[in-house]
């Protein structure tokens, strides 16, 4: 992804997130303590862009932040969300500019701009040896040869509660499959072996006129379709080779699809985050 894009992303994602937050028609909530139904249909609004559905501590949202300058829609829609796991699918049909990515329909843990379940067990500090761990099992349909990735994104700030107004200090994203070319910001800085799995790292940075941030990507150097990721001991790696400091906290944990162009689904059959 080129720089220009991930800044339009940036622009773009804060913006959508905010009119989402302000736009309470487009949310599902559930009270906290109320049990999610085993099965859901597909809602009637699944493609409604940046509609959001509550599934307590996660809510999935429908992020078309970069669809302005494109062509195309996405649905995202909850399945079933049984004894802490969810399931959920993303359907996407995009064309435009092959190197800007259009969406991220994504499941949330956490911060997001303002908008987070309660009783999510974040924010952590890195150096409080709490550790933080995702499950993931899903499946890619390309309908068309698709420019996309399956990734988690993971944000990090330097105070313990950050709200709507507060930007990220640190970005560090995770992709576990990239399709026909994807590419993360930044440069390859190294490979590296971190949990029995050996990863590409990237290092960038976004830029803006009020604010900026580092972006470490560790990209899967082979694909899979379902992984228990060490999330901590990833940022930990970016600890030790004195990239992240040790006293960031870990404020939330996205999971979904980066699309580029192409037609196609993201089956997800099984998701949780472990914090411990």
């Amino acid at each position: 992804m080129s720089t220009l894009a991930h800044r339009r992303r940036t622009l773009a994602l804060t913006l959508a997130v905010a009119a989402a937050v302000a736009t309470p028609l487009l949310l599902t909530p559930q009270t906290a303590d109320a049990v999610p139904a085993p099965a859901r249909a597909r809602a009637a609004d699944n493609c409604t862009a940046f509609n959001t559905v509550s599934i307590p501590p996660y809510y999935l949202n429908n992020n078309v932040w970069g669809a302005k300058n494109a062509s195309g829609k996405q649905c995202t829609w909850l399945n079933s969300y049984r004894n802490g796991k969810a399931n959920w699918e993303t359907s996407f049909d995009w064309t435009g500019d092959r190197t800007s990515v259009k969406a991220y329909g994504s499941i949330i843990l956490g911060w997001h701009w303002g908008w987070k379940e309660k009783n999510t067990r974040l924010p952590i500090r890195l150096n409080s040896g709490r550790k933080v761990t995702g499950s993931w099992t899903f499946n890619i349909t390309q309908n068309t040869p698709t420019v996309m990735n399956v990734a988690y994104d993971v944000w990090f700030h330097q105070k313990s509660n950050p709200d709507w107004k507060d930007q990220p200090h640190d970005e560090m994203m995770v992709w576990l499959n990239r399709q026909n070319g994807a590419g993360p910001l930044g440069t390859k800085r190294e490979t590296v072996n971190v949990g029995g799995t050996s990863w590409d790292l990237y290092v960038g940075k976004i830029v803006n006129p009020n604010s900026s941030w580092n972006v470490y990507s560790f990209v899967r150097t082979t694909n899979t379709n379902s992984a228990t990721t060490d999330l901590t001991g990833l940022a930990n790696t970016l600890v030790q080779k004195r990239l992240l400091a040790n006293t960031s906290y870990l404020t939330s944990v996205e999971a979904g699809t980066e699309v580029f162009t192409g037609r196609g689904k993201l089956s997800t059959s099984a998701y949780s985050v472990s914090v411990g």
